[in-house]
């Protein structure tokens, strides 16, 4: 049975959260009309920039809220460059895969320009030589047009991938696409993860033999 694997970036792969929360303090302070608190933060955690824009500022222009993008991703890689890591306990499960020769890609709701500063400057570029960026598909998460494009990407049906993701709206995209979906607690509660198949707390505990045999009997079903 083919299988491939469709990784969110952000709380999956890498640890980014609180730099990116800095990041929207910072376009805060910068921008008097820009208003989110951290609990609607970590609610926005998988969708893109545009999408948390028009929830929080709907009555502001969308000229405004691109800049406003665009000026709170480049503070972010301001802060990150240089300093951001694989979350730990990731990394040996990235050589599992790779070891095995399943075909893996990213999928995030993360920036292109973010994504290839990942790619080029950690170890995610051993692991990983193509991603889909959000930007690049009509809707974002929770809408499941980014699997089914990455699905598409490694020449596989969505039925026969696998998401991992670590927020709510990753989860449910992964499920409205078909995918058999593995959760991690990284970022969010496992009651806040409704209808993931599998779930891990950590990254540590991560287990590709135990993920494989509960996909194919998922997908024998």
């Amino acid at each position: 049975m083919v299988v491939g694997f469709l990784f969110d970036n952000d709380g999956v792969l890498i640890d980014s959260c609180d730099l990116l929360w800095i990041s929207w303090q910072q376009l805060m302070k910068e921008e008097s009309e820009v208003k989110i608190d951290k609990e609607t933060f970590v609610r926005g955690l998988g969708k893109t920039n545009a999408l948390i824009f028009r929830e929080i500022a709907p009555e502001v222009s969308e000229e405004t809220r691109r800049r406003w993008s665009i000026r709170r991703e480049a503070i972010f890689r301001e802060l990150v460059r240089g300093k951001i890591e694989l979350l730990p306990g990731i990394e040996p499960f990235l050589k599992s895969i790779k070891k095995a020769k399943i075909p893996r890609i990213i999928a995030s709701s993360t920036a292109p320009e973010n994504l290839e500063m990942y790619l080029s400057s950690t170890p995610l570029g051993h692991y990983f030589d193509s991603y889909v960026s959000a930007e690049e598909t009509p809707r974002s998460k929770p809408f499941p047009d980014i699997f089914i494009a990455a699905a598409e990407r490694l020449g596989l049906p969505p039925e026969e991938c696998i998401v991992v993701e670590d927020a709510a709206t990753g989860v449910e995209a992964g499920k409205s696409a078909g995918c058999f979906v593995v959760a991690i607690g990284t970022t969010h509660s496992q009651e806040a993860l409704e209808g993931y198949d599998l779930y891990y707390s950590t990254p540590h505990e991560l287990d590709l033999e135990i993920i494989l045999e509960a996909f194919e009997k998922w997908h024998s079903r």
